[in-house]
Formats: structure tokens, C-alpha cells, sequence
């Protein structure tokens, strides 16, 4: 039974370490081509627009 565990803890930490790994790599990406942080931060305001136009009560409790 600790062996089951140790594997499950194992693919748990790799997948945390993967997803760090992604999000410096994003971060990086996003600083050496300025123009896609552009498009990027657009594209969060025109969702978070038409999300409050739809109604989203997640967002409403924001303000």
C-alpha cells in the first residue's frame, strides 16, 4: 500500500513541477515578446466584459 502512495505522491509532484516549469516558461515568453502580453491582457478585459454582461455572479462579488 505505501508503494500505490509513493507512486501517486510522485506523479503529484512532478505534475506541480511541470506546471511551474509552464508558468515561469509562460512568464519568460511574455516578457521577450511584448506584443503578446498585449494580446493577452486585452483578451482578460474583453472576457471579463462580457462576462459581467452575462451575469457572472463570481464576478459580481469582485466589486
Amino acid at each position: 500500500m505505501n508503494v500505490i502512495r509513493f507512486i501517486g505522491l510522485l506523479f503529484l509532484f512532478f505534475g506541480i513541477l511541470a506546471s511551474c516549469v509552464l508558468a515561469v516558461l509562460l512568464v519568460i515568453i511574455l516578457a521577450r515578446f511584448w506584443p503578446l502580453l498585449i494580446a493577452v491582457v486585452v483578451s482578460c478585459l474583453i472576457f471579463e466584459v462580457i462576462a459581467r454582461k452575462a451575469g457572472d455572479p463570481a464576478l459580481t462579488k469582485l466589486v
